[in-house]
């Protein structure tokens, strides 16, 4: 018997691996044995491609069915191969041979120091010319996505495309398909009319899993110019699509713009912004399914968050015929009992949604005992009117008389459809109108660069925040002497008893503005963009989550008070200490300040600056007069600002849904499925920010490059330094 024919019977009998070794189209199998080291692989595959270079080739190996390609470059990999064989029940693994990128730092010069055997780097030796090292990119390994006969896609034939075109992306060519369906593909290059290219592929279904397989596979490109490029025909949408999905869930508001950029920087490739658009639709699409179906499924959910989460309440309105969605508002039974123990405030106000179908959504927002957002109520309508602020008021009215509610003061930003529907609804409840929108309406009327418009807005400030009557008539004689007609015709129908402290008649603590309803228009603005099933589902998580951190929080709290009312309380303490304080009777002090003295009466919490009235809380005189009394702060401040309070109103969870994923309950005939409202989208790009006015002041950017504050940043300067 010949030599090598018996060396070969003996390597076969030895072991009962085989590994095949696969490079620039060329395939070589040999057996695999036990004893093999690294070493011993990388030299059989120089045996094998005469032309490799040791140090200048990468390895990458797959066992199947595993079509995971993992790295192959030490001792530990190579024991990791036989490991993975005996787990996988295999007897095969497939090692894929890729050649270095070359650069000139990968460039070694053959002189050799007679003292040293250390190879010198030519590349040290260049300075500030010295080439960059390669990057290594994503898409490394999608060399591997498609590499042999046999080879399954548990995804079926969406799987092996979406692989097929990272694969071309990769390797560098493009192909076409010959037949395309869901169940055969074949496809062949691009160049196979032109230069006879033989690389072909077909792929078939397998009827018994469902899988996808590779029937044939002809690897080998006859063809030139086969070579990875920025640009490449096959990244299309459905690519970027892929690889944006995880990006998309983590932020459904990021722009076009900024993922071109970052494909461009993970991975190598120039991708046109309208292909990244649309990708980006198709993975929200994928992501949150179809806005017209998210309608739709609002029955289920209203049901499943009733069951789920008893004493709430979904409310919604369609149109009888059309089963057209008109309006539906929502409140959770934790919202409501957590809100007895808040500040009976809220503020109520409405944001535009920016989804497909637009509309808004109406919110009634309080604070928490540590001056936190706490959603209270909110609902979904088309637009704000009167019809739909009086539907809002309405449902909130019925769920008030459901629990034992107090006397709820309101703050708004004063729309003419809320100022007729409120006195409907609670006749007998405070309504304060927001200090900052009648100041910004107040400076409208005035000319842009006069010195009235900022000096009037001052003076109505003056008067909103006058403590006593005596003050605010001083304050507004001032006012109207300067202000003239204009202001007359302004305050002509503005009761004061809305907007100024020293008549409002209800308990306000303090609450001038309404920033707390833009608080949370910021917090929902990431879901604003979403179907309406989303939305709604999005602020049941986003309060879900906080209740349970913030509750969570609490725990850890030692003091009396919350952080924020106990950094106010020490900020009220730190005014007065070198004020003297003269004793009237047991509880009737007199605090002498630099400039004025202030009365306090510590069995009625009352001072003569009005501030512990209007606020509840005790001013700097106060707490003057209490350290002098000998009693201890925190029994003059109010329960709705203690940490017990804040542990309350956090102590009622939002229970989890079974499957918001469930798809459209099959009702039979008479199910009534909700179509969307019937809208036109209006022309040109959707506005994604509202139109701000002109006395709201916004943020000044200043150049982090230049210097100068002309509305550009460091990444759009075009100044030259």
């Amino acid at each position: 018997m010949d030599s090598d024919l018996f060396y070969f019977c003996a390597v076969v009998m030895d072991t009962s691996y085989v590994v095949k070794f696969i490079y620039s189209g060329e395939a070589a199998t040999v057996p695999l044995l036990h004893n093999w080291s690294f070493l011993d692989l990388c030299n059989s595959i120089r045996s094998r491609f005469p032309d490799l270079i040791q140090g200048k080739f990468m390895l990458r190996y797959i066992i199947p069915p595993d079509s995971t390609s993992c790295f192959l470059e030490s001792e530990v990999d190579m024991r990791m191969i036989f490991r993975n064989l005996v787990r996988y029940n295999s007897d095969f693994v497939e090692v894929f041979v890729t050649d270095l990128p070359s650069s000139s730092e990968s460039v070694v010069s053959n002189t050799v120091c007679e003292d040293s055997s250390t190879m010198l780097e030519e590349n040290d030796y260049l300075g500030c010319y010295r080439a960059e090292a390669p990057k290594s990119y994503m898409t490394k390994g999608w060399e591997s996505y498609i590499h042999s006969e046999g080879q399954k896609f548990e995804g079926g034939v969406v799987e092996f495309r979406d692989k097929l075109r990272k694969y071309a992306i990769e390797i560098g060519f493009s192909y076409e398909f010959v037949r395309n369906d869901k169940v055969r593909v074949i496809a062949q290059c691009s160049k196979k009319h032109s230069q006879g290219c033989n690389w072909l592929v077909k792929a078939h279904l397998c009827r018994a899993n469902g899988f996808f397989m590779i029937r044939m596979l002809v690897n080998v490109h006859t063809c030139h110019g086969v070579i990875r490029l920025q640009k490449s025909k096959m990244m299309g949408s459905k690519v970027v699509k892929s690889i944006v999905l995880d990006k998309i869930r983590a932020n459904p508001n990021k722009k076009a713009i900024d993922i071109a950029d970052e494909i461009k920087s993970d991975y190598g490739l120039d991708v046109a912004y309208r292909t990244v658009w649309y990708g980006t639709e198709l993975a929200k699409t994928a992501l949150h399914g179809d806005e017209a179906e998210s309608y739709a499924q609002l029955l289920w959910f209203s049901e499943s968050v009733m069951k789920s989460n008893p004493d709430s309440r979904i409310a919604i309105e369609f149109h009888r015929e059309t089963h057209r969605f008109q309006r539906m508002f929502v409140t959770y039974g934790a919202w409501m009992k957590g809100f007895q123990s808040c500040r009976p405030i809220l503020f109520i106000d409405a944001t535009f949604i920016t989804n497909k179908y637009k509309g808004q959504i109406i919110a009634a927002s309080a604070k928490d005992a540590n001056q936190g957002l706490y959603p209270v109520a909110y609902a979904i309508v088309d637009s704000e009117n009167e019809s739909n602020w009086r539907f809002f008021l309405e449902v909130l009215a019925e769920e008030f008389a459901k629990h034992p509610m107090r006397r709820v003061t309101f703050i708004s930003d004063r729309h003419v459809g809320l100022l007729s529907a409120f006195p409907r609804v609670f006749p007998n409840n405070p309504h304060g109108f927001c200090f900052r929108h009648l100041m910004a309406n107040l400076s409208d009327k005035f000319p842009a660069g006069s010195y009235l418009k900022d000096r009037i807005p001052y003076l109505f400030m003056c008067c909103a925040y006058s403590r006593t009557p005596e003050m605010y008539q001083f304050n507004m004689e001032i006012l109207r002497s300067e202000g003239g007609d204009i202001v007359a015709q302004f305050l002509e129908d503005l009761p004061k008893e809305n907007w100024c402290m020293a008549y409002f008649n209800g308990e306000r603590f303090g609450e001038m503005t309404n920033n707390l309803a833009e608080s949370f228009n910021n917090w929902v603005l990431p879901l604003k963009s979403l179907p309406i099933l989303d939305i709604n589902d999005g602020i049941r998580v986003k309060s879900m989550a906080s209740i349970a951190a913030r509750k969570q929080d609490a725990q850890e709290w030692l003091s009396e008070l919350c952080p924020a009312i106990e950094k106010k309380l020490k900020e009220n303490l730190e005014v007065g200490r070198h004020w003297r304080v003269s004793r009237s009777d047991t509880y009737v002090y007199e605090v002498h300040c630099q400039k004025y003295n202030s009365m306090v009466n510590l069995e009625t919490r009352f001072c003569s600056c009005g501030e512990w009235q209007l606020y509840s809380f005790p001013c700097s005189h106060a707490l003057v007069v209490i350290q002098q009394h000998g009693s201890s702060p925190y029994l003059y401040v109010n329960e709705l600002y203690k940490v017990e309070k804040y542990r309350e109103t956090y102590s009622f969870p939002i229970n989890p849904l079974p499957s918001i994923s469930k798809p459209v309950h099959d009702f039979g005939r008479d199910a009534v499925i909700l179509q969307p409202p019937l809208t036109r989208r209006p022309p040109g790009r959707p506005r994604k920010k509202r139109f701000r006015k002109r006395s709201e002041k916004t943020r000044v950017i200043k150049c982090g490059r230049c210097g100068k504050c002309e509305g550009h940043n460091r990444k759009s300067c075009t100044a030259p330094i």
